[in-house]
């Protein structure tokens, strides 16, 4: 079966602008006993029903190396002619998670391996009149994009001629395995009341609407379940109309279904979060608004959403009615098919919750690829991925999830050799630290996995990074100091000193040499060498490693305080004014191979006696590993902080855990309460509590089953 041979892009004329939504009509025919498959690709999303069945779920990609779906919709089509109506999204700017490119979408049909349908001059497509288009929608957030709003009033245009777009063909299948989609997740529906909008409400947003209007509550309901046959009737009173919330009872990812019954026309809010804290959803913070609408009819209304995939564990829903029927509102759940699943227990009930809490918050951040959070951004980062994969690796004993997440990154390769913030994204600035970090990833998953052909092809990327590097060091100091132009941003961890800062220059008085980033790049070319050694390249290996280790003799002969027994964070190039002292920093040093004899004796003690600035959940992991340098004397200290830290999230109720441990109220109250990066006691378990047989080391009497899974 031979692809694009026929198919073509095409659009409707007139809505390539951002956020546009058109429909796309097909008709192929199908005898008895064929196998009938459907080759797919569009910029930015597609969904279409067949035989009771919806495929949906465009791979996040790049332009010059669009990916393609190949569907089996063998059991869903039917003898005869089968018609299809292909909705398509197409966002059209830059986020964190897409890259604003030219919309199209390209589709071929085969019956046993015979092209019957594709797109091309004679497509029929309309606009999509019920969903506002343009960017005058309210975004979620920056980084992840458009909310909608959908009016069912809105009668279905006519289909026309599509015009042909101009875009590359598709070059490869879709890396990964689709999402699967569940039916709707059972809720119950706690509480709920009636409520009185805010004073000009029409000039707010849809979060603000939700968040600023008045609630008044009815009594406490447990037994309230959704879905519902019968339906749970509401009634509003005199105020302007109901309201409920709706509790999934986890941390959930998935899309929005909708299914009430009204006697009247209705313009629903809905909006999703993660906890309750205002005793509502949290529907706007700052800029962001985790809100949509849907204008309902009289009668039954089944909705759901395909575009965009909502992070959270709680829906809040207002009804401008007098009376609702409520039979089902909450999300269809789309969670990542896994192969296998890793069970560990030990004698500590609380390490045993804490491992399988950690999966779920991988999971929950596992879709099209890697993402920080399911919640507010759903992006690929090098370094929350790099945490994510190397707990997947133990977990799940996945390698084909990383690896696609991998050559994503390695396609954002910018002309600067750094690679973008976010894949496969296009982003304002960078992160360097984090491009650092890719070096290790890379190397890592060559240990895991063994797939010396994929690394190979990386090579070229990885050696770019590391040269731009080595190139940037100071002649006289060897070190690298802060990246001062603006689309840097020096960052490290959430943590005070160490959060750097995104706009502007750096003046020159206050360039500093950065020891995190000297360590980041220090022990990147370590994995580097390493990587390169597996791949039998020894000269360059050999020469990376000298790199690394003339790098460290930089880092330990200027960052060393005599005076406080640890290394310090920065050094003033005017000056040479050292100052700043944090766990990450000694943390990151230590990891590096950069401390030895009395001064690595020196920082332990400072680590595990807490009297420097504390590392953050996210880069605890270098904390521990440090520690475990000498872990016949830190390992008990090492468990214990985990159990503190990850137990606190337990005892605050966490399903996931949280991406700081501030949980909601950081970040202005954006924290985010499901983060992958926070998974790390999965791999401290396995590289620290468990042999590589997978019998107890003795620090804790435990073991792992690993076992073959259907999905998720």
């Amino acid at each position: 079966m031979e692809l694009w041979k026929t198919g073509k892009w095409i659009w409707a004329e007139g809505y390539d602008s951002p956020n546009t939504y058109i429909d796309a009509e097909c008709t192929f025919p199908v005898r008895d006993g064929q196998k009938i498959l459907m080759a797919i690709s569009v910029d930015t999303n597609y969904a279409f029903e067949l035989g009771g069945r919806l495929f949906f779920g465009q791979y996040a990609d790049y332009p010059f190396d669009k990916v393609y779906d190949l569907l089996d919709l063998t059991d869903a089509a039917a003898a005869g002619d089968n018609r299809i109506v292909i909705r398509c999204w197409h966002q059209g700017d830059d986020s964190s998670t897409a890259r604003g490119e030219a919309a199209g979408l390209i589709y071929e049909i085969f019956a046993d391996g015979v092209c019957v349908a594709a797109s091309g001059d004679e497509t029929l497509v309309r606009p999509v009149m019920g969903y506002t288009m343009g960017q005058g929608v309210e975004k979620v957030s920056g980084q992840l994009g458009y909310s909608f709003r959908y009016d069912a009033r809105v009668e279905e245009a006519a289909f026309s001629p599509c015009v042909v777009a101009d875009k590359p063909m598709p070059a490869r299948e879709r890396p990964i395995r689709k999402l699967i989609l569940g039916d709707d997740e059972p809720a119950i529906l706690p509480v709920s009341g009636t409520y009185t909008d805010a004073p000009h409400a029409e000039n707010l947003t849809l979060g603000q609407r939700m968040q600023f209007a008045a609630l008044r509550f009815g009594k406490h309901d447990l037994t309230r379940r959704l879905p519902s046959e019968e339906g749970i009737l509401l009634n509003a009173g005199d105020d302007d109309g109901i309201f409920f919330l709706v509790d999934t009872g986890r941390e959930n990812a998935g899309i929005l279904s909708l299914d009430l019954e009204l006697d009247e026309d209705a313009d629903i809010l809905i909006g999703w979060g993660e906890h309750l804290d205002d005793l509502r959803v949290r529907t706007i913070i700052g800029g962001r608004n985790f809100a949509a609408s849907v204008h309902a009819v009289p009668g039954r209304n089944r909705f759901v959403h395909p575009f965009r995939r909502l992070g959270m564990r709680y829906l809040e829903v207002h009804i401008p009615a007098k009376s609702a029927r409520i039979h089902y509102a909450g999300i269809k759940t789309t969670d990542y098919p896994l192969s296998r699943e890793v069970f560990f227990t030990s004698a500590d009930s609380l390490h045993n919750t804490i491992y399988e809490v950690s999966k779920r918050t991988l999971r929950m951040c596992m879709h099209e690829h890697y993402e920080d959070c399911p919640w507010r951004e759903q992006a690929l980062y090098s370094m929350d991925s790099r945490n994510q994969m190397l707990c997947g690796y133990y977990a799940f004993r996945e390698t084909e999830f990383p690896k696609a997440s991998l050559r994503l990154m390695a396609q954002s390769i910018r002309e600067d050799n750094m690679l973008e913030l976010c894949s496969p994204a296009r982003v304002s600035i960078t992160i360097p630290a984090f491009t650092a970090i890719y070096l290790t990833q890379v190397s890592e998953y060559l240990l895991f996995s063994g797939d010396s052909d994929f690394v190979r092809e990386l090579v070229p990327v990885l050696t770019r990074i590391a040269d731009e590097f080595i190139r940037r060091r100071d002649p006289e100091t060897g070190l690298i100091a802060c990246f001062t132009e603006q689309k840097y941003w020096n960052f490290y961890e959430w943590q005070t000193g160490l959060d750097g800062s995104i706009a502007g220059s750096v003046k020159e008085e206050d360039v500093t040499f950065d020891a995190p980033l000297c360590a980041f790049v220090s022990f990147g070319l370590r994995a580097l060498s390493m990587t390169l050694g597996n791949l039998d390249e020894r000269e360059a290996a050999e020469r990376y490693y000298e790199e690394h280790r003339t790098l460290n003799d930089a880092i330990d002969r200027a960052f060393w305080d005599e005076d406080r027994g640890v290394y310090a964070t920065y050094i003033r190039r005017a000056t040479g004014e050292k100052f700043h002292y944090a766990e990450l920093t000694n943390s990151l040093i230590v990891y590096a191979d950069a401390a030895k004899g009395d001064r690595l004796n020196s920082v332990l003690v400072n680590l595990a006696g807490k009297s420097l600035i504390p590392v953050t959940l996210s880069h605890s992991i270098f904390k521990y590993e440090a520690l475990m340098k000498q872990k016949e004397r830190y390992a008990r200290t090492v468990f214990e902080d985990i159990a503190a830290q990850w137990g606190y999230m337990l005892r605050e109720n966490a399903t996931t855990f949280w991406e700081t441990i501030e949980g909601a109220r950081d970040f202005a109250n954006a924290g985010s309460l499901c983060h992958g990066w926070s998974a790390i006691p999965i791999a401290i378990y396995h590289r620290y509590a468990l042999k590589a047989d997978g019998e107890t080391t003795g620090l804790y009497e435990c073991r792992i089953e690993e076992r073959e899974t259907n999905g998720f």
